[in-house]
């Protein structure tokens, strides 16, 4: 059962399943929700390994953006297995 942490407000979302962090609209701001805007920038403080791997479009606006730090990850592209305590960039 994954347990999604925002670090800054503490607030705790737990799910019986894997889960789409897009699910988390009313905490997490999205744009385009596709991984072109880079508007849901979330950075993992914990369980890096409890989320789906980097997608393309993850990699391909990194590489346009010029953020190198792995710990940055879209939201939109994330599915949690896990436990994962994260915080907004943006």
């Amino acid at each position: 059962m994954p347990t999604l942490t925002f670090e800054r407000s503490a607030a705790q979302f737990e799910f019986e399943e894997a889960v789409d962090l897009i699910e988390l609209d009313d905490y997490i701001m999205f744009g385009c929700r596709s991984g072109n805007c880079g508007t849901c920038m979330i950075q993992i403080i914990n369980g890096a390994e409890n989320l789906s791997i980097k997608t393309e479009r993850e990699t391909r606006l990194f590489e346009l953006t010029g953020e190198t730090d792995p710990a940055i990850r879209l939201a939109c592209q994330c599915r949690a297995f896990g436990d994962v305590v994260m915080r907004e960039v943006n």
